[in-house]
């Protein structure tokens, strides 16, 4: 029984689950037993259907774009085509080959860690059975539940009987189409909008609420919305999926609306209305864990469930995250890891996590909302900046986007930031710090910048609060 007994069983394969692995290791400097079970592809969500293939899918598109929209004279670029069974064939070698880099390859370097595969189902408080191909009942002193996330599947009348895709298994797909029908306005119906859009597809987006990306500011929502309108993309909010039917090689889709009804005919339908928790099949009651009502692994905030000896970590814990977002996952593993040795004596703040939606131009958006600030004080200063007072939007002649800079006005400190411009991923992290380091404005006008640059939308968007933006040359202090 003795080389059945670990010092942490982890219960998945993912971003929080390796975390974890690796913090526990380095704390006890490799002599602590773990054992990771993991079903599916090593490595979880991200790399193997999320950030990894859909921001490969996000760089071909819009090469492609920039390449067919060039506006310069003497500039003519011809003969671009697209074939989307060969760019699905590059994304899945991608895949392989940083899921072999970067997780299997990993293990082996691990000799305190036996890797299972299978089910990790628990028997009793502190004993797991693994089903699948290794079984096996084994028992530890600490336990981390990270099993993340599967697509949600909305209840349609027909859809039962339509192959449809998820961001799961879109990955998969092996011939050109023409069209597309995606439910859902959120990050990942958005991203695969505009990728396959810009690939030559007819794209139709249902969303039931009334703009994209409620998280975001409405003015920046509005302006994404209009953006992927002029790119062709049909966008139906207030409107709803009433009834799917399989038309030959097609989907006909009934639907429902502020204008009526209308009807769809699209090659293929993706569902893209958010995730649940991988809770099921984990017999969690028998380890005296408790779900909320989401099905999330209730935790406090120490990650801790409430079973003192099991802790959950990334998408399947009920922690306040802004987004499911890998880097949250990474981190909620390594804080849990640190938690379980130390003794529960670390916590998250969340508010400073930015989350970045990869359409073209980058939405990105750290901290809190303008009414989220209203309605912790009740009062609130923002402004919103347009990204074409940049120089460096003529430069690169690329106008679009916004900026909104969020303050406490009795204090002045910076309480949120949302931008939409090219490449905002690449700078949101300064707004994070900003944030967290509880900068007021006069900081962000006095910081240096660099000209010409996109990030100089963060310190134009403080300076809106002192001048008239259009009263300003290229650079004013």
């Amino acid at each position: 029984m003795a080389n059945n007994h670990y010092d942490l069983v982890i219960v998945g394969g993912g971003a929080a689950g390796f975390s974890a692995m690796v913090k526990y290791s380095e704390l006890t400097e490799g002599q602590a037993r773990i054992a990771l079970i993991n079903r599916g592809p090593i490595g979880g969500t991200c790399v193997n259907v999320g950030c990894v293939p859909s921001k490969r899918l996000y760089y071909i598109a819009k090469s492609i774009y920039d390449a067919r929209t060039i506006d310069s004279p003497g500039v003519s670029i011809d003969g671009i085509h697209a074939e989307l069974p060969g760019i699905m064939n590059d994304i899945n070698k991608l895949v392989a080959n940083m899921r072999k880099n970067k997780y299997e390859k990993l293990l082996d370097r691990f000799d305190n860690v036996d890797h299972y595969i299978g089910t990790g189902v628990f028997k009793t408080r502190d004993k797991i059975v693994i089903k699948g191909k290794d079984r096996k009942i084994i028992s530890g002193d600490k336990y981390l539940i990270a099993t993340g996330s599967t697509p949600t599947i909305p209840d349609i009348k027909g859809i039962e009987k339509i192959d449809y895709y998820t961001s799961d298994n879109i990955w998969n797909l092996d011939k050109n189409i023409e069209s597309i029908l995606i439910i859902g306005s959120g990050a990942v119906g958005l991203e695969l909008a505009q990728s396959l859009s810009r690939l030559g597809v007819r794209v139709e987006i249902v969303e039931v609420l009334d703009r994209v990306i409620p998280r975001t500011e409405p003015e920046l929502s509005k302006e994404l919305t209009n953006i992927l309108i002029q790119e062709g993309i049909n966008i139906h909010l207030k409107s709803r999926v009433a009834s799917l039917e399989k038309i030959g090689e097609g989907i006909k889709a009934r639907i429902i609306g502020h204008y009526g009804e209308k009807i769809i005919n699209t090659d293929i339908l993706m569902i893209a209305t958010g995730r649940k928790p991988n809770t099921q099949n984990l017999a969690l009651e028998n380890a005296g864990v408790r779900l909320n009502g989401k099905g999330f692994v209730e935790i406090d905030k120490y990650l801790r469930t409430s079973n003192p000896k099991i802790y959950a970590a990334g998408d399947v814990s009920s922690s306040p995250k802004p987004a499911l977002l890998e880097t949250l996952s990474a981190k909620e593993g390594a804080v849990s890891a640190e938690n379980m040795y130390f003794g529960d004596v670390k916590s998250i703040e969340y508010t400073f996590y930015p989350v970045v939606v990869f359409v073209d131009p980058q939405l990105a958006f750290v901290g809190l909302s303008e009414s989220e600030l209203m309605e912790k004080t009740g009062a609130c200063q923002c402004r919103v900046v347009r990204f074409d007072a940049l120089a460096k939007s003529s430069i690169i002649n690329r106008e679009r986007g916004l900026a909104k800079l969020i303050i406490d006005p009795y204090t002045n400190i910076i309480k949120g930031f949302h931008v939409l411009a090219p490449e905002a991923s690449e700078f949101i992290g300064q707004a994070s710090l900003m944030i967290k380091h509880r900068y007021k404005v006069d900081d962000i006008i006095n910081m240096p910048t660099v000209f010409p640059s996109i990030s100089e939308i963060i310190k134009l968007s403080a300076q809106a609060f002192i001048r008239r933006i259009d009263m300003m040359p290229c650079c004013v202090e």
